[in-house]
């Protein structure tokens, strides 16, 4: 059964989760409640916080990786590595559009949860 949410890989729901809506659902959720506020903590980096946002965008990564979002997934990976890396330019150029891609992202979510519960 296909998900039909923008921005979920289908075939990894189909792998990671079997097809099975309840699970993913009950995983949405949880993404859906947790994640606004963990973007809000990633808005503003800088020198001085660039480690604790490294740890907290890969906590953000692993959340993508949970629903099936692989685009969000990969550029979270790419802010990690930026930012492990002391790169605050990189981040600072590409922190704004993860943010807002899974914003919308999370918008599609809770329209899908909605129709699904």
């Amino acid at each position: 059964m296909a998900i039909g949410i923008p921005g979920i890989d289908e075939g990894i729901f189909k792998d990671l989760m079997d097809g099975d809506e309840d699970m993913f659902a009950t995983v949405v959720s949880t993404f859906v409640d947790k994640t606004p506020g963990s973007l809000a903590k990633l808005a503003n980096p800088t020198k001085e916080t660039l480690a604790d946002y490294a740890v907290l965008v890969h906590g953000v990564k692993g959340a993508c990786a949970s629903v099936c979002a692989e685009e969000a997934r990969k550029m979270a990976f790419d802010l990690e590595q930026k930012s492990r890396a002391g790169n605050l330019d990189g981040v600072l150029a590409v922190n704004g559009a993860f943010i807002k891609h899974t914003e919308d992202l999370i918008i599609k979510m809770k329209d899908w949860l909605k129709k699904h519960q």
